[in-house]
């Protein structure tokens, strides 16, 4: 088993170029036909893509769970697809090219502009909780071969409608120092009227330093304290690699890579330090559990992955 190494990627061109001209690519994917005029489902993006440092293909079976609010109600949706890139320079999958037809389960997979794969908009169900059989028809030195994967999905128990409203990034403050201790900070019964006369002749400078000694001492240390730990080790079931995106539809992307054997992740304010503003009506909160096998054909490294997608939308609607 080759040690793999994860990259940023988003299967965003594909989704931008294929299926919606200029629509955002959290409108593009899936939209399913109406039936006697009701809509059952609702348009969904692709999960995170991860790209491979010794990869020259990447083949990825998956299944996705989304919730989604429908005016005050959650909804969770669940499908089935395939998504795959090839390239020419090992693990930069910025620039792709053509192998061919490529099946998942006998399912052609769609061929965008960009030359990245995904499954047509018409298919919700591959059959992936059996196998995953891959065929390539092979173009550009790309081979034909068949693949088959066997085994249980990579899943992650954690249900959806249980996470927290928390998850979602918080920034860091700018911190201050501490204002001048008083010299008397509280009156009582006892007091003097000297000390009444102080209290009440410094109360704004007192109150100040009531406020800020209970979030400012806190503030010290604030940036660098969990805010928030997403459970992990007890929640995965035949996974190698969990992949935690935090995304929008304007750009903002955070990943972050955890063994399947940590216990939690843990997310701090220091963690989105530079990252810019997310736009909350499209934030969306991922957690992929990966199971991979990679095989060398033709001196080339093809990964071949399992993928059990959990994604919340936090404040999206219809």
């Amino acid at each position: 088993m080759k040690k793999i190494v994860y990259a940023s990627g988003v299967l965003a061109a594909l989704s931008l170029t294929l299926f919606t001209g200029c629509k955002k690519d959290s409108e593009a994917f899936p939209t399913k036909a109406q039936s006697n005029g009701v809509s059952t489902e609702f348009s969904y993006i692709t999960p995170y893509f991860p790209t491979i440092a010794d990869a020259d293909g990447i083949l990825i079976s998956a299944q996705v769970y989304d919730e989604k609010t429908v005016i005050v109600t959650p909804f969770l949706n669940t499908y089935e697809y395939g998504m795959a890139k090839f390239t020419n320079t090992q693990g930069n999958f910025s620039s792709l090219f053509d192998a061919g037809t490529i099946k998942l389960n006998d399912s052609t997979l769609a061929k965008a502009n960009d030359l990245s794969y995904l499954s047509s908009t018409s298919t919700f169900s591959l059959g992936l909780s059996g196998k995953a059989m891959w065929q390539i028809s092979g173009n550009n030195g790309v081979p034909s071969f068949n693949y088959k994967l066997n085994g249980v999905c990579p899943a992650y128990g954690y249900s959806i409608p249980s996470w927290d409203s928390k998850w979602i990034p918080i920034y860091p403050r700018t911190l201050y120092p501490l204002p001048a201790r008083p010299t008397i900070t509280h009156i009582n019964s006892s007091s003097s009227s000297s000390d009444s006369a102080y209290y009440n002749a410094n109360k704004t400078d007192i109150l100040a330093y009531l406020s800020d000694s209970t979030t400012r001492y806190k503030d010290s240390v604030y940036n660098a304290t969990n805010q928030y730990s997403v459970p992990i080790k007890n929640y995965v079931v035949n996974t190698d690699t969990v992949i935690i995106a935090l995304m929008d539809a304007s750009g903002f992307t955070y990943i972050r890579k955890v063994n399947a054997t940590d216990s939690v992740a843990n997310f701090k304010p220091n963690d989105f330090t530079g990252y810019p503003n997310y736009d909350i009506t499209t934030f969306n909160f991922q957690v992929n559990a990966i199971k991979y096998q990679d095989t060398t054909i033709g001196a080339k490294n093809y990964y071949f992955l399992k993928m059990g997608s959990y994604i919340k939308y936090y404040n999206a609607t219809k």
